[in-house]
């Protein structure tokens, strides 16, 4: 019969899929108590339904597959522009300074010795 693996469905169609499943027992129940020929039209009715679900979620599970790839895709994307703002946002830091290191070389000298200095002191400490 149709054996899906659960955890790659969401809660819900798991639940269906249980669902599914307590019919199909029953079906089989019934058509122990009627017959045999009861019997095997239940089996088949079961097949039946089996088959007709069974590429229902397949089709959702592959949606959500794609859904998932679409959301990675994303992710990536948002990523590598963050990447790129970051990279544009240092490369000004340094233009500025670099700037401002021409304009007064002696002002970047001595904040460069006391940040050297603060450092230093962490360090020291721990």
């Amino acid at each position: 019969m149709f054996q899906p693996r659960l955890k790659d469905f969401d809660p819900r169609l798991g639940a269906i899929v249980e669902h599914l499943r307590a019919i199909e027992k029953e079906l089989r129940a019934f058509g122990g108590s009627s017959g045999r020929r009861a019997s095997a039209e239940a089996a088949a009715a079961g097949d039946r339904i089996a088959e007709t679900i069974g590429p229902i979620l397949n089709d959702i599970a592959a949606r959500f597959r794609k859904g998932q790839q679409a959301a990675l895709d994303q992710a990536s994307t948002l990523g590598n522009q963050a990447v790129k703002a970051g990279t544009k946002m240092g490369g000004d830091a340094v233009e500025r300074i670099a700037g401002k290191t021409k304009q007064r070389p002696l002002l970047m000298l001595a904040v460069a010795i006391g940040v050297g200095i603060l450092i230093g002191a962490a360090a020291r400490r721990t």
